[in-house]
């Protein structure tokens, strides 16, 4: 049954992903989301990444998430310079939630239902991990729907 899995065998590693502090610009974030999400070839983005920065803390705990919306929504009325002085701490998608890495998928689903959220944290105590999306419990679920 895949939702039986660990969410461990199912989140990306934080390794994967950009970390930005909450202090940071909207630019200096969209730069760091560019350079996670692309691998260019030749000028072009051609290798998509993922879709978001984590923004941590000193202490590298996760305390909010920039993902292209959330910068496109916020970029857009800064069109005329402000984005270098915006900072990401007031813009980030906060944080509700967090999950052990050895929980099973089943719990991390009813989490991400419950507070309508598409990504969650993944700690093993107080390390993060990794983090757990919408996209990788549909995975999982369609998985199963193909045995």
């Amino acid at each position: 049954m895949p939702l039986s899995q660990s969410i461990r065998e199912r989140m990306i590693p934080i390794e994967n992903y950009a970390t930005i502090y909450p202090e940071a610009t909207l630019k200096e974030a969209a730069l760091a989301l560019r350079t996670a999400f692309c691998e260019l070839d030749g000028g072009m983005c051609t290798v998509a990444g993922p879709r978001s920065v984590l923004v941590t803390d000193k202490d590298g705990r996760i305390r909010g998430i920039l993902d292209f919306m959330c910068f496109l929504k916020n970029y857009y009325p800064q069109l005329h310079g402000l984005a270098e002085t915006l900072k990401v701490g007031d813009i980030m998608l906060k944080v509700k939630g967090a999950i052990d890495a050895d929980a099973d998928m089943e719990e991390g689903l009813k989490l991400i239902v419950q507070h309508s959220i598409s990504v969650l944290p993944v700690y093993k105590g107080d390390k993060a991990v990794g983090l757990i999306r919408d996209t990788d419990f549909f995975l999982a679920i369609t998985d199963g729907l193909e045995g």
